[in-house]
């Protein structure tokens, strides 16, 4: 394909996946704001001029909390509301833009990865993957984190392969935007640092290359660091929130009150009087106490999130708004499905490409199994299905190939 009908061909492709995601979001009522989750009220703050903070979380006479959730996402509606006013049809639409321009990263890991046309093909179907539409609809960090999640595995393959400083901080900023987004993250440099040794980068100082990206990390994360040390007086890179989400996935009644394993069995009373760091320390203290007293349950619990984290449909009890159908579950499981198999096919058949689909590897198993290790639920999922798609695609391709090269070879003559 030629340079102007690549353009061409990709601006196509924008269009017609930025107007799915408009027309899927005008369908909803955007006068309210049904996932009451602390990320609006957090970003109206801002853009308000009332700062970063939102009401106590768990009693409503208690002390406002100041680092409840991870920044980015509510700095991006922020933003937004800042040139729109508390639109909430304006944030979506954002989402919709954000989720339509990972798409351009889609193709970068792609075709870094295996080819250009599988690049294009996996573009194609994130543009169209009605899980990528569907979060368009509702203010939560998913589609952020998605993009983010791009963007750095897209910047690290080119850095790799161009070996320059340029792209290595690139890649450090946007890890560090990854974290500023979900801050289990945090702790995937290593990962990195494993993945370059895996592929043995000796043609231009790896030891520089890693510190460059690691540099660049740090210094896209010390605003918040920073931030919070001059309000809390202590190191607070993770938000405070964290307790809270430790200990309602990880006490005696989770999975009794509903199958994603969420129980809110705490005294809010209790915890709303203290402060906000010392309410994440009391129930980050009484989950980690239950996980060491009861390690055979926690292991059952764990085992559970594995199946939630990737099981194929929605639990019918679940849902933005209002609990999915059996209409849902049937759609869902005949579009996961398909990928699901096909992803592990291309991962057979990239067997002899593994050193650097490590990356996807390393990736897919350490986002995963954090969520899997504290709470996980079928929602957390969809940063990492733009990943599942490429190796999907990558499996329809060689299977394709194989399928041919069988045709040529039975059809030669004797």
């Amino acid at each position: 394909m030629k340079g102007k009908n690549k353009r061409f061909f990709f601006l196509i492709l924008l269009g017609l996946s930025l107007l799915l995601r408009i027309l899927w979001i005008l369908q909803q009522d955007n006068t309210v704001n049904i996932w009451t989750d602390w990320w609006d009220e957090l970003g109206w703050n801002v853009a308000s001029g009332k700062g970063y903070v939102v009401e106590n979380p768990f009693l409503s006479s208690g002390v406002p909390y100041y680092s409840w959730r991870p920044p980015l996402f509510p700095l991006f509606l922020a933003f937004i509301y800042r040139l729109f006013g508390h639109s909430y049809l304006a944030a979506k639409i954002g989402l919709a833009v954000v989720g339509t321009l990972a798409l351009f990263y889609v193709y970068v890991i792609a075709r870094e990865l295996f080819s250009e046309e599988e690049g294009w093909f996996s573009s194609l179907l994130c543009g169209v993957y009605p899980t990528f539409i569907f979060f368009t609809g509702y203010l939560t960090p998913e589609t952020l984190t998605m993009f983010c999640l791009l963007a750095f595995c897209a910047s690290l393959l080119i850095a790799q392969s161009r070996i320059d400083c340029w792209h290595w901080a690139l890649a450090g900023f946007w890890l560090g935007a990854c974290i500023l987004c979900r801050t289990i993250m945090v702790l995937f440099f290593i990962f990195v640092l494993a993945w370059m040794f895996i592929l043995q980068i000796e043609r231009k100082r790896p030891g520089m290359c890693f510190f460059i990206f690691s540099l660049s990390m740090c210094l896209t994360i010390l605003p918040w660091v920073w931030r919070n040390w001059r309000m809390h007086k202590v190191f607070l890179l993770h938000s405070t929130d964290s307790g809270q989400a430790l200990y309602i996935n990880n006490n005696p009644y989770s999975f009794t009150v509903e199958p994603s394993g969420t129980a809110f069995v705490y005294d809010s009373e209790e915890v709303g009087r203290l402060s906000e760091l010392d309410a994440t320390r009391l129930l980050s203290s009484r989950a980690i106490s239950f996980i060491k007293n009861n390690p055979g349950l926690f292991a059952l619990y764990v085992s559970r999130r594995f199946l939630n984290f990737w099981r194929p449909l929605p639990y019918t009890v679940s849902g933005p708004g209002k609990a999915y159908t059996r209409r849902h579950q049937i759609f869902s499981l005949l579009y996961t499905g398909p990928v699901f198999a096909l992803a592990i096919l291309g991962i057979l058949m990239g067997i002899s490409n593994w050193r650097k689909l490590s990356l996807l590897y390393f990736l897919i198993g350490y986002y995963s199994g954090s969520y899997i290790l504290v709470r996980a639920i079928i929602r957390y999922r969809m940063p990492l299905e733009p990943f599942l798609i490429i190796l999907a695609v990558h499996g329809f391709f060689s299977l394709w190939q194989k399928k041919r090269k069988h045709e040529k070879m039975f059809f030669l003559p004797g």
